[in-house]
C-alpha cells in the first residue's frame, strides 16, 4: 500500500460526507421558496447528465456531440413506462437504466470502434436520429407537442410531488454518481480509462482491450444520462423534443468544458453555474446567448482548466502564500 494513500482517501470520503450534509439542509434554507428549490433541482439534473459525458470524455477522452440522445431516450423511456407500467419512481429508474444499459451496449459496439472526429460526428447523427424518431412516433410519443399526462411518480406508495423531496432526490443521485466516479477513477478500470486517454496506441499495444473499456464507459455514460432523463421528466411532468436535440448537446458539452474536463467536480459546478446563470439572464434579454458565447471565449483563454482548474489553482496560490509566511 502506498504511504499517504489511506488518509487522502479518507479525506476525500470526509469532503464527500461534509458536501452531502450541506445539500441535506438547503431546503431548510430556501423553506418558503418552491420556485428556487425547483430552479436548484433543474440545476442538479444538469450537474448529473454533465458528470456522465465527463464520464466519457474525461476519462477515455472520447468526444460526444450527441449526449443528449440518452438524456433525452432517458426522459421519454421513464415516461412511456410511467403511463403504462408503474408509476413507482424506483422501479422506473431501474427499468430505464436496464433498457439504456443494453442498447447504448449495442450502439456503443459499433460507435467505439471509431476515432476522433468520427466518432464524435457519428455521435450527433446518432442523436438526430433519435430526434426524428420522436416525431416518426408521434402517436407514441406526442410528437411536436412532447409527451404529456405523466403521472405523479410514487415511492412506497407516497406520491412525490414536494420541491423539497424532489431536491433531495436529485441531490442523493448526484451524490451517489459523484462518489462511483470518484470510486471508478482510483479503480484499475480508471486508470485503464485514463491510459486510453492519454495514449490508445500505446494502452493497446501493451495488451489491454481499447474498444471493449471504451464501450464500457459509453455504456456507463449513457445510462447515468439516462437516470438524470427520468428524473427529470418524472419530476417536471412532460417530455419535450427539444431533450433530445444538438442544442441540447451543446449545453451539456458547454458544462463539461466550462467545468473542466476530467475533473468530475468541475462539470457539476459548471452545470450549476450555467443553469442558474441561463435563467436569470435570459429573464432580462433574448440575446442571452451571445453573452454566454462571450463568456465562454474569455473563460477558455483565461482559465483552460474551467472553474475547477481556476479555483484550484487560487486554493494552491494561497496554500503556497500561508506556508512562506510560516
Amino acid at each position: 500500500m502506498i504511504a499517504g494513500q489511506p488518509p487522502r482517501r479518507g479525506k476525500a470520503i470526509l469532503v464527500i460526507a461534509a458536501v452531502a450534509a450541506v445539500g441535506a439542509v438547503f431546503p431548510f434554507l430556501l423553506a418558503g421558496e418552491p420556485f428556487l428549490l425547483m430552479l436548484a433541482s433543474y440545476a442538479l439534473t444538469a450537474a448529473i447528465v454533465a458528470l456522465s459525458l465527463d464520464l466519457l470524455t474525461g476519462n477515455t477522452g472520447l468526444l460526444s456531440f450527441g449526449h443528449a440522445a440518452w438524456y433525452g431516450f432517458g426522459a421519454y423511456a421513464a415516461g412511456l413506462l410511467s403511463k403504462t407500467v408503474t408509476s413507482d419512481i424506483v422501479l422506473l429508474v431501474l427499468m430505464t437504466m436496464l433498457a439504456t444499459a443494453v442498447i447504448a451496449t449495442l450502439i456503443g459496439a459499433v460507435l467505439v470502434r471509431q476515432i476522433g472526429k468520427t466518432f464524435a460526428i457519428l455521435t450527433l447523427a446518432f442523436s438526430q436520429i433519435i430526434f426524428a424518431i420522436v416525431f416518426v412516433f408521434s402517436g407514441l410519443t406526442g410528437g411536436e407537442d412532447g409527451l404529456q399526462g405523466i403521472p405523479v411518480p410514487t415511492f412506497f406508495g407516497l406520491q412525490v410531488f414536494k420541491p423539497e423531496v424532489w431536491f433531495w432526490i436529485f441531490y442523493g443521485v448526484l451524490v451517489i454518481s459523484l462518489a462511483f466516479a470518484l470510486h471508478v477513477r482510483r479503480s484499475p478500470l480508471g486508470k485503464a480509462w485514463l491510459a486510453i486517454r492519454d495514449n490508445a496506441e500505446r494502452a493497446s499495444f501493451i495488451g489491454m482491450n481499447v474498444n471493449r473499456l471504451k464501450l464500457i464507459a459509453y455504456s456507463s455514460s449513457a445510462t447515468l444520462a439516462a437516470v438524470a432523463g427520468a428524473l427529470f421528466v418524472l419530476f417536471n411532468g412532460a417530455a419535450s423534443p427539444d431533450l433530445l436535440s444538438w442544442f441540447e448537446s451543446g449545453k451539456i458539452l458547454m458544462y463539461v468544458v466550462l467545468g473542466g474536463v476530467g475533473t468530475l467536480v468541475g462539470p457539476i459546478l459548471g452545470a450549476i453555474a450555467f443553469t442558474v446563470a441561463e435563467h436569470y439572464v435570459s429573464s432580462f434579454t433574448d440575446a442571452w446567448l451571445i453573452y454566454f458565447g462571450g463568456l465562454f471565449v474569455l473563460m477558455v483563454i483565461v482559465a483552460p482548466g474551467g472553474i475547477f482548474g481556476a479555483l484550484s489553482g487560487i486554493w494552491t496560490r494561497g496554500a503556497a502564500s500561508r506556508e512562506a509566511a510560516q
